[in-house]
């Protein structure tokens, strides 16, 4: 007996979700994009004002005491803001010496229970991290250092970089449910893996 060719509406229903779905995934890969330049500007302003303080600290003996404090802040920028491009890429750390040995349904379900898991994180790091932005803003908090830095500024890092980490981690958790073999995959040799290339 014939199968039925499904009804038209659901068929326009089923298109309206993926491209949806595409709009989301778009936003997200931008957002990643954004959250990894900011973090790679961190990183070299880190290595300058590094080689700032060894020069003026070894060879003009005068020592810039405020380098360390404005460097383990971009860190953190770096870390956070980094962190939702790396898992979009499969490149967080992961130990898959028992994944790589499951079949492709208990793996699909170790993966489903990791992202499942940084999504859980980064959630708590969005609430906490706003909650503590918040505290710092509204009781004038100010770090110790020579730069006096109001210290909510280095702290929203935390809660923005946690919420580009949390929709990635969704938009993969989508993924390896609806059985996309490269949800996590890894960089190898200088490819991209995982949910890397731009959706269209």
């Amino acid at each position: 007996m014939a199968r039925e060719a499904p009804p038209a509406a659901f068929s326009l229903q089923a298109e309206d979700a993926q491209q949806r779905m595409r709009l989301v995934e778009r936003l997200i890969y931008w957002l990643c994009a954004l959250g990894v330049a900011i973090a790679a500007v961190a990183i070299l302003l880190s290595l300058a004002l590094i080689g700032y303080s060894v020069v003026m600290r070894y060879f003009v003996n005068d020592p810039v005491p405020w380098v360390d404090e404005l460097v383990g802040y971009l860190l953190v920028v770096s870390v956070m803001l980094g962190a939702g491009e790396a898992l979009r890429r499969g490149e967080h750390i992961a130990v898959d010496i028992v994944t790589e040995r499951l079949g492709p349904r208990a793996k699909r379900i170790a993966q489903l229970f990791g992202v499942a898991a940084v999504a859980l994180t980064a959630a708590i790091l969005v609430w906490e991290g706003w909650a503590t932005v918040a505290f710092s803003r509204m009781a004038g908090v100010i770090s110790n250092g020579y730069l006096a830095t109001p210290m909510w500024l280095p702290q929203l890092a935390v809660p923005v970089g946690s919420a580009i980490l949390l929709l990635t981690a969704i938009a993969v958790f989508v993924a390896v449910l609806r059985g996309d073999p490269d949800a996590l995959k890894k960089t190898d040799h200088g490819t991209p893996g995982g949910m890397a290339q731009p959706p269209r």
